[in-house]
């Protein structure tokens, strides 16, 4: 019998819309190969907050999506303030897909915080939380004995995360070169058909792969808050989201683009890192590279990241992801990896005592 874990979405977009869906095709599989059954008990958007002890059907909430209804609609809604939800639903795990805020200490983030005190296990799309309290989390969730995993917050379906943190073992950061939001990569191709920034964005909306507002994307924030989560992950960097320099695509006109697509290069909103004067240097901002080189290679709605460490030597690897599922299916990775560790701590606490 499959090992039921209780969850709760917090964001009824894109992303937690293409997780349920996964979970639909992907049941029978997730059962047979992981034992496990995701049990979604608890729902948050921006109309408030639902919570089903026995489980909502999956496809109560995709359909609720469709008809472009709110959780305040559903059956189990609680006139309670939605960061209050780990006090009313017993949960074992939260995934935040809701829209980025910046802004400190924002309700978002006090609902994670009071998961994690709770004993829930976090999985993030959003980067926001991490971005302002990454610390303050990770001691939390070491305090509290939780899990958090965020690999769907850097570049979808990508395993940046993944790789720098457990294959990269024992290596140092020399420097890492990267174009990380798809956005800003597709608006700087069309630029250069000749298409107007404004046609590319809404582009980049109607699938689903830009944001209403699509500022973060534009003006390099979200490269930024992407460059910042790796560096947090696989370097020594122990300085703030403030420390990044950060220049976006706003000032690039079709007419640069162009000329240097002539001369064979390319401008790629570029996310660096690397050591001056033995102090990390980080920037994003867009750069002409050589349309040969790894970075130029990246198009449209291709991510990738070239890492040079001291065991590893050179290592580049990207992807192409022109809609959430990849960031979806990358949230499913990290709650089977969440699952599978629990699994086995449990195990060996239970060989332990024999």
């Amino acid at each position: 019998m499959s090992e039921t874990v209780r969850i709760v979405l917090v964001g009824l977009g894109n992303v937690n819309l293409g997780l349920i869906k996964i979970l639909i095709d992907k049941k029978k599989a997730i059962a047979e190969q992981y034992n496990t059954r995701f049990n979604i008990v608890g729902v948050v958007d921006s109309s408030g907050m639902a919570v089903s002890e026995k489980g909502f059907a999956y496809e109560d909430l995709v359909n609720l999506k469709y008809n472009k209804g709110k959780v305040n609609e559903m059956t189990g809604f609680l006139p309670k303030a939605p960061e209050l939800i780990a006090d009313c639903i017993t949960a074992d795990l939260l995934i935040d897909a809701s829209p980025v805020n910046l802004t400190p200490g924002n309700p978002g983030l006090q609902l994670i915080k009071r998961a994690i005190e709770k004993g829930w296990h976090v999985v993030f799309a959003n980067k926001a939380p991490l971005v302002l309290a990454f610390d303050q989390l990770m001691a939390l969730a070491q305090q509290h004995k939780t899990s958090i995993r965020y690999s769907a917050t850097v570049c979808g379906g990508l395993p940046v995360v993944n790789v720098l943190k457990r294959d990269l073992k024992l290596a140092s950061l020399s420097s890492l070169h990267g174009v990380f939001n798809a956005t800003s990569n597709f608006v700087l191709q069309e630029l250069e058909k000749g298409v107007a920034v404004e046609e590319a964005i809404k582009e980049a909306q109607k699938i689903g792969a830009a944001e209403t507002d699509p500022t973060l994307d534009i003006s390099g924030q979200d490269t930024a808050n992407k460059l910042y989560l790796i560096m947090k992950s696989f370097s020594d960097f122990d300085g703030s989201i403030k420390d990044i320099e950060v220049e976006g695509i706003e000032k690039i006109t079709a007419e640069q683009v162009s000329k240097a697509a002539k001369v064979n290069t390319q401008i790629k909103l570029v996310a660096s890192a690397y050591k001056k004067e033995n102090q990390w240097k980080l920037e994003v901002k867009p750069t002409t590279v050589a349309a040969d080189s790894f970075i130029g290679s990246c198009k449209g709605w291709e991510m990738g990241i070239e890492i040079k460490s001291d065991l590893y030597e050179s290592i580049s690897f990207k992807n192409y992801e022109a809609d959430p599922r990849g960031t979806s299916a990358a949230v499913l990775r990290d709650m089977i990896d969440i699952q599978h560790q629990q699994v086995t701590l449990r195990m060996k606490n239970t060989n332990k005592g024999k």
